[in-house]
């Protein structure tokens, strides 16, 4: 079965693209710009990780579909820990009632990416299933576990995908990157605050967090530097990446993290330009969406000089590239606190 009515349309950010789906069926209105600031969906964290690219930060927060629906006071059912049988039997029943179910897995498990690389938590709507289709021959599905698909609806993807439900079991429960456990999330209902109020909220919330992480109401991604603070560690190590295993990946894998791999451009913050050009007057920020896309501008100048690394060949011609990359970095983290706290000041004088 497949949901009755559901539209598949491709996007920017896995995230945000669920929910500007999810939006779409539920006939909210939001385009995908305005569901990813809506979520707060702008951030940072900056982490090591035990195996190659052995570094990583991502732009944005580990919570922002959480947020979304808190900052549009939207009812939800949001479960997580349960066992796979438990959890999966869950999923099938809200599908047959015509819910879409949106989950948290591990892209290196969705035999459709045919990937090498772990990455997590990538978020996607389940629209179907058919627990009789034969998934055999994918890789990561599971022999002994039988046939069945589930059907996807993924942002890099032009049309809904198949995907073994043994793949989804290992991609929903992958401890890869961070602690995964059969998460799943269900719209019980629809926004009960108007667009403004809840765009304060969520601006609100991505500023604070920028500035102080440790006063987020939402978990941090463990073993992480979160906010403007996981700017400037990046910054500091970038230099240091030449003691890496493989500093070219290492690098090249940044680069993407800014401009690939669904961020939108400049690590996110060419995604959330728009949603703040969009409601900067109703919440008294003008100009802020300006000085966002001149942020936007630079971390893609960043990306740049991080491919332009990864291209060298040799450690010895990296070092400048990385040492360039460090200054550019730091300089953001400067201008990002400079916004954020005058956006919460312009926040508190409405």
């Amino acid at each position: 079965m497949r949901l009755a009515g559901f539209e598949h349309t491709p996007g920017a950010h896995c995230g945000s693209t669920s929910l500007r789906n999810l939006a779409d069926y539920r006939g909210w209105g939001f385009d995908e710009p305005t569901c990813f600031g809506l979520a707060s969906g702008l951030g940072f964290h900056y982490r090591e990780l035990p195996e190659s690219p052995h570094r990583m930060f991502v732009g944005r927060p580990l919570w922002l579909e959480r947020a979304f629906f808190d900052n549009l006071e939207i009812e939800t059912t949001d479960r997580e820990g349960e066992d796979w049988a438990t959890a999966w039997a869950a999923v099938r029943e809200r599908l047959d009632g015509g819910d879409p179910v949106m989950a948290f897995v591990d892209l290196y498990y969705l035999d459709y990416y045919d990937t090498t690389t772990h990455f997590a938590p990538h978020s996607l709507l389940l629209v179907g299933y058919d627990e009789d289709a034969d998934a055999t021959g994918a890789p990561h599905a599971d022999p002994d576990a039988g046939t069945g698909v589930v059907y996807t609806s993924d942002s890099e993807f032009e049309e809904v995908q198949a995907l073994p439900l043994s793949s989804l079991r290992a991609a929903w429960s992958s401890d890869a990157v961070v602690p995964l456990s059969n998460r799943y999330l269900v719209a019980e209902g629809d926004p009960t605050v108007g667009v403004a109020e809840a765009a304060e909220r969520a601006i609100r919330l991505t500023a604070s967090y920028m500035l102080d992480p440790d006063e987020s109401p939402y978990p941090l991604a463990p073993g992480a530097t979160h906010g403007v603070a996981g700017i400037r560690a990046l910054a500091e190590d970038l230099p240091d990446w030449t003691d890496l295993p493989d500093p070219g990946w290492t690098a090249r894998f940044a680069y993407q993290n800014v401009e690939r791999r669904g961020t939108g451009g400049g690590a996110f913050r060419g995604l959330y330009t728009p949603f703040l050009d969009g409601v900067e007057a109703s919440v008294g920020l003008e100009g802020v969406g300006d000085r966002m896309a001149d942020l936007a501008e630079g971390w893609t100048a960043v990306g740049r000089t991080l491919r332009e690394a990864s291209e060298t060949g040799s450690i010895a011609d990296l070092g400048p590239y990385l040492g360039s990359a460090s200054e550019a970095v730091d300089e953001l983290a400067e201008v990002e606190a400079t916004l954020y706290g005058d956006a919460l000041a312009a926040l508190d004088r409405t």
